[in-house]
Parts: structure tokens; sequence; C-alpha cells
């Protein structure tokens, strides 16, 4: 098996990345003498009028990773459990399928090489493997996440979602992001809640990714739901990446949901801002709420 198309991080890359993350809400946490909220909840620093801040930082945020218990039990986020109902409930069946599958494929690359396994058509494929839950759910998952995409052209429905995914139906008051561009000088931003719900809202609409190009595995369209945003240049760029895991079976069938900081930041600094001090900038609706 020469692929994983799941590109999850490693667990050490994980665990450098959670370390710093944790940093930087005790360097926040400090300089606005506030409080870090240890666990796993959406809120990461309590500050002193016990407003809850999420702390984000790096070019790529993991906003949640949650089971199908998780997905199942949610006000707004359970629209995705079609997408997590795509594949198999057995893992093992999954796996057995998948390796049958890029089996068949590196077989095929070796004979006619990587060219002609390019040109070879998903009908030809499957005919040839015949019934097979690796590729069947790949289609199932295609149409549920179009389904989602459906669901979220309701704007009411796409700021709830926001609204879970991101300060938990209004536990976090906050969305405060350090600058990445000069990762050395602790330069904290902080945007209310309501200002980035409603230019998120405002700003995005959900679509599906394009099928991959690698010749070892089973290409189709809408293995991701992405929520996109127009540049200035009126092309589109995707803003969030929502994903199936389905890389190992302790995190099988778990949802993923990725969201750029660059994209997010071209979004929300355009609202008006007060540099409270050399490291703390305010935007928006949090300038007459946050104070040191």
């Amino acid at each position: 098996m020469t692929i994983n198309r799941r590109r999850a991080p490693s667990s050490k890359i994980s665990s450098e990345k959670k370390r710093k993350g944790h940093k930087n809400e005790d360097i926040f946490a400090s300089l606005i003498n506030g409080e870090v909220i240890k666990g796993t909840q959406k809120g990461d620093v309590k500050d002193r009028n016990e407003k809850l801040h999420s702390v984000k930082s790096g070019k790529k945020w993991q906003i949640f990773l949650y089971s199908c218990s998780r997905i199942s039990q949610s006000l707004n986020l359970n629209i995705l459990r079609y997408s997590q109902e795509s594949f198999p409930s057995n893992f093992k069946s999954y796996l057995r399928d998948r390796e049958k599958c890029i089996a068949f494929k590196e077989k095929y690359i070796k004979t006619y090489g990587r060219t002609s396994a390019k040109a070879l058509s998903n009908e030809e494929v499957s005919k040839n493997i015949g019934k097979n839950l690796y590729i069947s759910s790949k289609y199932f998952l295609k149409d549920n996440n179009l389904r989602v995409c459906d669901t979220l052209k309701d704007k009411s429905k796409l700021k709830n979602f926001y609204n879970e995914a991101i300060f938990n139906n209004d536990e976090v008051d906050y969305l405060t992001i350090k600058d990445n561009q000069n990762e050395s000088d602790n330069i904290f931003m902080i945007f209310d809640k309501n200002d980035v719900l409603n230019i998120l809202v405002k700003s995005t609409f959900a679509s599906i990714s394009k099928a991959g190009h690698v010749p070892e595995d089973f290409n189709v369209d809408g293995q991701k739901v992405l929520i996109c945003y127009k540049q200035a240049s009126g092309k589109s760029k995707n803003i969030i990446e929502i994903e199936v895991r389905n890389e190992s079976e302790s995190k099988y069938r778990s949802i993923r949901f990725n969201m750029y900081s660059k994209d997010t930041l071209s979004l929300l600094n355009n609202l008006n801002s007060i540099k409270l001090n050399d490291n703390i900038i305010v935007y928006g609706e949090a300038i007459p709420k946050f104070n040191l």
C-alpha cells in the first residue's frame, strides 16, 4: 500500500501544534490578566470580565474533530451525520475493500504505466473489482456532502452551523487570533462573536471538492465540504474544509473541521480596529466590550 489519501498529521506534529497552542493561550492570558481554561471545551481563556476567548494560532486551525455520537447529538452540526453514514460502520470491512481497490490500481500502474492509469475510468475500475465498500462509500459521500451544501444555502442555518462549530452555541464570546506574520511579537487580534458570525454568513458559501488526480486511488468529486468566499480578484477560495476521517480505526468516521487563518483574517480585517497596546488589537463590536 503506497498511499494514504487522508493526509492527517503525525501524532508528533499534532502534539507539537497542541503544545504551541497551549503556550499561546498562556501568553494571551498573561497579557490580559486572564485565566487559561483547561480541557477540550471551546473557551481557552477567560478575561477579567468573565468572557471567554477561543484562541487560535498557526496557518490552519482544527476547529473540531467530532465522533459520530457527538455529531448526532449536536443541535446544528448534525447535518454532517449523513456524511459520516456514507461509510460502513465496520472499519475492517472498509479497510479490506480500500486495500483491494488500491492494489488493483497499483497493479495496473505497474503493468501499463501511470499515464494509462490516469486515463482509466472509474467505471472500468468498478467493473473489474466488483462490489466494493470503499468505492460505494465515495459515491455516497459525494451525494451526502451535496446534501450538506444544499442545507447550508439557508443563511439562518449557516449562521447556527458556524455558531456551534466555532463558539459552541454562544458559550464563547470572542475569537482571538495570534498574528502569524510576526510570531515573536505576540500580537493578538480580538474579534467579537457577532462580527465573526455576520461576516462569515454574508461572505461565504458551501461547495464540494473536486476529484484528486493520484492514479493509485479511486478519485471522486465531493469528498470534502468546502466553505468558500470570493477574493478581490473574483476567484473563489476555500476558507474551511470539512472531511470525514477514515485512515485509522480510532478516528474512523470522525468529522474534522479545519479553518485557514489567512483567509479568515482577509474577511475580518476590514473591521474598524483599535490597538490597546503593543500586543492587543481589538476589532469591531469588541472595541466597546473588551477592556484590559
